[in-house]
């Protein structure tokens, strides 16, 4: 595998995603600029994507993707048969919190955003909007899970090019409101759960020819998903510092008129370089590492070759540097 080619694609399709994301949000700010349908719309799409960074994405995928080139390294059947088992216990598991989500989204609300409790029309879009984009959890989780399954055998271009389907869905909601004269946040938050249905098929899709699932629910977890879990663990409280100083913010925020959509508007301008350049080479990075540490590979200068090489062409003196 061409690791410069890969991240290559990986970050080409990411560019074109977080184009359309700055496309989208200037349309939103056009449109609901920094009103209380707009803050409303933030703190319930906050949520969710609180969830989903703390359980999908990079933070599941740094955990699943070794562990299934171990199982799949062994026999596809193996890889298949873990798959599955992380497959049923996430449905599971997902289905649980999006249920309790629905149920206490008044609570959830306030805890995120207390400040809105004093305005009772912004506290209640709120709700509304949370209870309508929570199941969106759902759906991304999954794609994720399909993600890591297209990373794991070192296929990038699918799983980068997702998030796309998520901005051209929400600016097209944009414009069906505009034409129609609707309720553009209201739209919005329907925009993103069904945005998560569609990204979820598209992977399901591309995921056929590597791994056809089979729902396996089982109430007993096996050793190899417990280990799994294990190692899933630290990564959920490494990227939980990360979401907790966001969402201390958005609680900050949420006690100044509008202030949620500035924290929102704001924290969207470094998000390209972090996603074009750091998690792009850190996605495409893990599969070969994982490979390379089941191969075996324990010699330092053997494992700067997989990773740089492709990168440098002064392979020779930027390896003597790293020794």
């Amino acid at each position: 595998m061409n690791l410069l080619s890969s991240t290559s694609v990986f970050s080409f399709y990411t560019l074109i995603s977080r184009l359309l994301g700055y496309a989208r949000d200037i349309l939103i700010a056009i449109f609901l600029g920094a009103s209380i349908y707009a803050d409303a719309f933030f703190v319930a799409f906050r949520i969710p994507n609180t969830f989903r960074r703390l359980f999908a994405e990079g933070t599941f995928n740094s955990a699943f993707i070794p562990s299934y080139t171990n199982e799949k390294k062994k026999s596809s059947k193996n890889g298949k048969i873990f798959a599955d088992e992380v497959l049923g216990l996430l449905i599971l598991v997902l289905f649980f919190i999006v249920v309790l989500v629905e149920i206490f989204t008044p609570y959830l609300v306030y805890i995120i955003a207390p400040g809105f409790f004093e305005e009772k029309d912004k506290f209640s879009l709120a709700v509304e909007f949370t209870r309508i984009t929570f199941p969106f959890l759902i759906f991304v989780s999954l794609a994720s899970f399909f993600s890591g399954i297209l990373n794991a055998n070192n296929k990038f271009a699918a799983a980068a090019a997702a998030p796309i389907i998520l901005n051209i869905i929400l600016i097209l909601s944009l414009f069906i409101s505009y034409l129609l004269n609707l309720n553009f946040a209201k739209n919005l938050s329907y925009g993103v759960t069904l945005a998560g249905i569609l990204q979820l098929i598209f992977l399901f899709f591309f995921t056929q020819k590597f791994y056809k699932p089979s729902l396996n629910f089982k109430t007993k977890i096996s050793k190899k998903v417990n280990i799994f879990l294990k190692k899933l663990l630290p990564s959920i409280f490494s990227s939980g510092v990360t979401q907790i100083n966001i969402l201390i913010g958005t609680i900050i925020a949420s006690f100044e008129t509008s202030a949620v959509s500035y924290l929102y508007y704001a924290d969207r301008v470094y998000q390209i370089n972090l996603a074009i350049a750091g998690i792009a080479i850190g996605t495409v990075s893990l599969p070969v590492l994982s490979k390379a540490i089941q191969d075996n590979f324990k010699n330092t200068e053997q494992v700067n070759r997989i990773i740089i090489s492709p990168l440098y062409p002064c392979e020779p003196r930027l390896n003597n540097w790293i020794e």
